[in-house]
Order: C-alpha cells, then structure tokens, then sequence
C-alpha cells in the first residue's frame, strides 16, 4: 500500500467519533480530546501514555462515561492535538493542567497508562488538590526493573532514532509487527482491533510531527529518570492521595516487580493484576481492567 495513504489526519476509533472536540488552552495551544459524562458526575481524566492517543481508551470510555464526566486528549503533538515547540515531562504536565482549567474542572481522578502514569503522577505532585485519586496503568515514575531493550535504547540516539522511525515507511507490515512486544497476544485481538492498529501505528510513522514529539519526548524522559522518581513517589504517599495500580501480569515492557516496587514506597496504594494483559490491559482485557478501575475508585454500575 503506498505511503501516502497513511498521511493526513487521523480518524477516531468509529465508536469514539461522535465524542471528539478541540479545546483550546489558556494560551492558545489545541487539544483534541474525546469527552462525555453522566449527569453530575466526578472527573475522569484519562491520559495515554508515549506513542499513543486517546484512542487507547476505545474500548471503555463509553462504559466509563455511565460513571464520570470523563476527559481523554491527545497529549500535545500526538494524534491530533497542536505540537509544543519543547517538548518535556514537566510541559506535557502543565498542558494537562491547562486542560483542566479549560474545562472548568477544580479537580479529577487522573488515570494514565505508561507515561500518562507518570504525567498523572507528576500532576499529582505539582498540584495535589487538582487530583481527587490516582489510577496508574502499567507505568509510573519508579522506573528501576524495567529491561532496556534494543529497540527503545536505539530511539533515545540522535539521528539512529529518526532513521529506525522513518525506516518504518518502507515496510507497514514491520511497523506493525513493533506492536507486538505491547501486549500480551497481539493476534489474539479481535480483527476490528489489528485492523484500526496497522492503519494507526503507520499514520504514526507518516507523521512527521509525531515523530518529533515521540523522538523528544522519549529522550527527555530518558535523561530525567533516575533518582527523582522515588523522591516523587515517596511524597505522594506523604500526600494521602489515594492510588490503584492496574497492572497486566504479562508486561514485559513495565514487568510487575516494576509496580512492587512502588508499593515499596507507596504502601497505601493498591495494586491488581490483570491476567492475559501485557502493557494496554485497557484494551487487551477491557472487561477486567474496567471492572477493577470501577471497584478501585468505588462506582457502581448504572
């Protein structure tokens, strides 16, 4: 299939369409986000994590938005929202921030998945009353225990990243085949999931722009991490903020000694497991993560 049939904007998940908007931040900046909400109900903010979209959270937005008025954007640069001119943790934290404040909403429980973890996490840090709870989905800011691959250290060089990025257009099949190593059975998914996923991992591979904000991004996480991490950590357990780790029993990307050791600093925090997930148990057992993300923050079905 030629490239140029995986360039311009990228559609919504069908189910999602009908939810999708721009918001536009107090300076100017636009966010694509998908938003509903049931009557009266608390703030969900779901964040996904590097290399994603809000799309991620096809398969139980609308199941959530019987319980909350819940909020899911692209991150700036990703999917469909405007690029930052630098990109960094703590600019995509502020812009979520900014979100909140352009939605009118004082406070919400922040659910991430992988890097949206951490952005939730640092959110959380930066202004504890904007954060009711925390969900955190296979990722955190603790991030000793997880194994350095080929493929992620070779992202975080200087040109050799850009080149295995855009190499990727000559061949849509091995693009796809870079998602396998995020879940638990990419095969096993139901042929609409791999459908929509090999369209969308090469419209990510056409876009320049989210090569920008995937490539910087990466790297400025990749030169933060370290010690800082337990140091945040260690003061959201001193906050009281209540948190639930969701974790998928398969991961290798984040393993779950990775989610252990948070609970070393944070043994308030709850942790479940989801069986047959890998890093997206959102959307490899959405039954399962639903029913524990509902029981974690105490909502009853409808």
């Amino acid at each position: 299939m030629p490239g140029n049939a995986y360039a311009g904007p990228m559609a919504p998940w069908p189910g999602l369409a009908a939810y999708g908007r721009q918001v536009t931040l107090a300076g100017g900046q636009r966010l694509f986000v998908f938003e509903a909400s049931a009557a009266s109900a608390p703030a969900l903010l779901l964040i996904h994590g590097l290399g994603d979209e809000a799309d991620t959270w096809r398969h139980v937005f609308e199941p959530l938005a019987a319980h909350y008025h819940v909020v899911a954007p692209d991150l700036p640069g990703f999917g469909r929202s405007d690029p930052l001119r630098r990109y960094s943790l703590p600019a995509l934290r502020d812009a979520l921030l900014a979100l909140l404040d352009a939605l009118r909403l004082p406070s919400a429980t922040l659910a991430g998945s992988s890097m949206g973890a951490m952005l939730a996490q640092m959110m959380a840090a930066q202004a504890p009353r904007r954060a009711a709870a925390l969900v955190l989905v296979d990722g955190t800011v603790i991030t000793g225990g997880a194994p350095l691959s080929w493929p992620l250290l070779a992202m975080a060089l200087p040109l050799v990243g850009e080149r295995l990025y855009t190499g990727y257009r000559r061949d849509p099949r091995a693009a796809y085949e870079s998602l396998r190593r995020y879940y638990a059975d990419l095969d096993a998914l139901p042929p609409a999931d791999r459908t929509f996923l090999f369209q969308r991992v090469n419209e990510r591979v056409w876009s320049d722009t989210q090569r920008q904000a995937y490539l910087a991004t990466y790297r400025a996480a990749a030169w933060s991490a370290g010690g800082q991490g337990r140091t945040l950590a260690a003061a959201l357990a001193r906050s009281g903020i209540p948190t639930q780790i969701l974790w998928g029993e398969r991961d290798i990307i984040m393993p779950v000694r990775v989610a252990q050791a948070l609970l070393e600093l944070q043994p308030a925090a709850r942790l479940t497991l989801i069986p047959g997930a890998g890093h997206l148990p959102h959307q490899e057992q959405s039954a399962a993560f639903l029913q524990a993300l509902l029981a974690a923050t105490e909502a009853q079905p409808a």
